[in-house]
């Protein structure tokens, strides 16, 4: 238990010596006391947490065994001022910072050993859950990294690096089963090819869903009340369960290592997803999505062309294929529908009868190409100079069919004499065509950056660093940092940071057309933050660590969807302006006991309504001990609190409710020398809470009022082999 406090009492030491030697210094450290205090995410360079110029958090593998996490939001939810939402779209999870939060998430880069999985159409991560079998440990920046990683990182930055050969061992196989059906299966392999480390990880789930998360009405309903005096009988589905199932998710990852040289091929995939609320926030049991994604990357690296000098070259390429099959609204509703084919719910309309449901299928389809060169060269004294420069290439396209929109619905030509029209469930292919929801469109990006580590003196270390981004679509910024770091004692570290970041618009943002409810607009700007940040580490002995960290930032030109009268267009009509604190803990109570907890506050306005901002909890606390109560055995109890999610000042609901929720794993491991067991119950004491649905311009208030309800108590059994 010692060796897991030292290195913070050995960070005097690293701080005195010559800033050229640290990287090596800090790498023997790493090896002789292990990886958990160390990160590379704030700088690009490996150092102590407690010296890096952000406010950072890591999460190791040993962290997610003791937990029993089977995905990556379950370790998120541990880090002090984040907390994990749902959004609209097929309930994919909200990773929301400090109160940063929307139905999308683009503010949060998310990369995957240091490489952006952001996708180009919402600029999200494509709603996927990773599986944590194969992660060796995950790095947390709350607050700006644009600096380091250009777009996006402007709430914060997730980094999953994956397990390496000597990491795997050997080889393990597991499985887990339990409650609505889960099922999951892994193997792990990890050996050597003569000088090649190769790593192999195959994992494979499956759920049918919590059919007990049912909503009482839907955006149908909403039509079905308003033309109810037509006597048309309803068509709602409501109530009903949302739509979770998950009936196949595969992740397959190779990588292979020769000397300095790295490769690593990428493949995860989802068939017959549910669709959650449905697409227009009406039920759909049927509708599901798939999604394929490939990613390749290479990287190499040498100390020997100069002495001091590192230089880093890497290559990849992502490629993601998303496919739905939606039916909007359901079969033998009757809609409101324009000159267009489009709903229109202001005069004039026709009422049209969809026998078959309001059906629409788009797809689309996007390649990534990157590429990007980083030079460290530590031969001037006391400073660390880091040189970065790179490029990409994106192109996203797309395909459609549907029963509805231009090009489809000719209402012009179609006499129905007394009674409704009717439209069946035959599609019209519109891909190629300008009656498309996108035509196709492309980015490329050029970026340069600068930083300098300076150790000032013994005791204090200042952090700057600029990034100049040029995107083909929309222009250039420019976004510094300064991070200066005190040494105050051999177990107190102060920081003062500030940095800005931007975030770019995505293509639905910016080239939507044919959808009277969104429209794109190719004139907008990205999204930009200045943060400020005040924080301070204290391990008073081997058994302690205390953190505390307060935080401002400004958001300006947040993108929005705005009347135009007709239609909502994108626009950068957002200004948010947050604060806040964040306090976290650790506590070696006995060599069997280990305490975590942190509590996290934050308040910030939409200073466009002049109101406190929605949906974000404004305060939340986190609390988990881990005992190992008998050789072998160990169990792991979590309470997590969240609280204060304000509506949006038009929604005349009560206030979403708080919540507290408790899981609990227990372990036995080394039976027999190689099987683990492993018990799961998440949601133990079985609490009925829910997520926010979206606001919207209705009497409820939204089209699902009753908000987005979570799981309720699950139970899962897994085992776990090492050859």
């Amino acid at each position: 238990m010692i060796t897991r406090f030292t290195p913070a009492l050995l960070a005097a030491a690293i701080s005195a010596a010559p800033l050229c030697h640290a990287a090596s210094s800090e790498e023997d450290l790493a090896a002789s006391f292990g990886e958990e205090e160390f990160l590379s995410i704030a700088t690009g360079q490996k150092q102590l947490i407690a010296k890096a110029p952000a406010v950072a958090s890591v999460i190791t593998a040993d962290d997610i065994k003791a937990l029993g996490a089977t995905t990556l939001e379950e370790i998120l939810e541990t880090v002090p001022g984040i907390h994990v939402s749902l959004s609209s779209t097929y309930l994919s999870p909200i990773v929301s910072v400090r109160g940063v939060y929307t139905d999308k998430n683009p503010q949060v880069l998310m990369l995957v050993n240091g490489v952006p999985i952001t996708q180009l159409h919402f600029g999200d991560r494509g709603g996927r859950s990773f599986p944590v079998r194969d992660i060796a440990r995950v790095e947390v920046i709350r607050g700006p990294g644009s600096a380091v990683y250009g777009a996006d990182a402007l709430a914060g930055v997730i980094n999953v690096i994956t397990k390496s050969a000597e990491q795997i061992g050997s080889t393990e196989v597991g499985a887990r089963g339990g409650s609505f059906d889960t099922a999951e299966g892994w193997f792990l392999h990890g050996t050597r090819w003569g000088e090649v480390e190769v790593a192999f990880s195959a994992q494979a789930s499956r759920t049918d869903g919590d059919n007990s998360r049912k909503v009482s009405s839907d955006a149908q309903s909403v039509f079905d009340t308003v033309l109810a005096p037509l006597g048309l009988q309803p068509a709602s589905l409501a109530p009903g369960p949302l739509a979770t199932r998950n009936p196949e998710a595969v992740d397959v990852r190779l990588d292979l290592k020769y000397h300095n040289l790295q490769l690593r091929a990428w493949n995860w995939r989802q068939d017959d997803v549910g669709v959650g609320p449905g697409l227009a926030l009406a039920l759909d049991p049927d509708g599901s999505a798939e999604g394929d994604n490939y990613l390749f990357d290479i990287g190499w690296s040498t100390q020997d062309l100069a002495p001091d000098t590192t230089l880093e070259l890497r290559a990849s390429y992502m490629d993601i294929n998303i496919r739905t099959r939606q039916t909007l609204f359901p079969a033998g509703t009757v809609l409101p529908i324009g000159a267009d084919g489009n709903i229109k719910i202001t005069s004039p309309f026709r009422l049209i009868r969809f026998t078959d449901g309001y059906r629409g299928n788009p797809e689309f389809y996007e390649q990534h190409s990157r590429a990007e060169a980083v030079l460290t060269w530590n031969g001037l004294e006391a400073h660390s100079l880091r040189f970065a420069a790179g490029l990409s290439s994106q192109e996203e396209s797309g395909k459609e069919s549907k029963n509805f929109g231009p090009g489809v619905l000719d209402l012009a030509n179609r006499n129905c004499g007394a009674g409704f029209c009717s439209v069946d469930g035959t599609l019209t292919d519109v891909s190629g065509t300008p009656n498309a929801f996108i035509e196709d469109q492309s980015r490329d990006v050029v970026y340069a950056s600068v930083q300098d580590q300076w150790q000032i003196a013994n005791d204090w270390n200042l952090t700057a660093g600029l990034r100049y981004d040029d995107y083909s679509d929309f222009g250039s910024t420019v976004n510094p940092r300064v991070a200066l770091v005190w040494d105050v004692h051999t177990d107190l570290t102060a920081k003062v940071l500030y940095g800005r970041a931007f975030r770019a618009p995505s293509f639905a943002e910016l080239f939507i057309i044919n959808n009277p409810v969104a429209l794109g607009n190719p004139d907008l700007d990205p999204e930009t933050t200045n943060t400020y940040e005040l924080a301070f580490d204290w391990r008073p002995g081997f058994a302690w660590r205390l953190g505390l960290n307060l935080f401002q930032y400004q958001i300006e030109d947040l993108i929005d969807f705005t009347s135009t009268g007709s239609a909502q267009m994108a626009a950068n009509v957002g200004r948010q302006e947050g604060k806040g604190m964040e306090f976290e803990a650790e506590w070696q109570a006995l060599d069997s006991l280990r305490i975590v907890a942190n509590f996290a506050t934050q308040s910030a306005e939409d200073k466009r309504l002049g109101e406190n901002t929605a949906r974000a909890p404004e305060h939340m606390a986190y609390l988990r001990a881990h005992w190992s109560f008998a050789p072998d055995w160990s169990a792991t109890s979590e309470l997590r609190w969240i609280a204060d999610r304000n509506r949006e000042p038009n929604d005349p609901r009560d206030p979403v409710g708080d919540y507290t929720l408790v899981n609990l794993n227990i372990e036995r491991s080394q039976i027999a020398g190689h099987l683990d067991l492993g018990l799961r119950v998440r949601n133990l004491l079985d609490e009925n809470a829910s997520e926010p649905s979206p606001t919207e311009a209705v009497p409820s208030g939204s089209l699902m009022p009753d908000d987005f309800p979570l799981e309720e108590r699950s139970v899962h059994l897994t085992a776990r082999m090492r050859f």
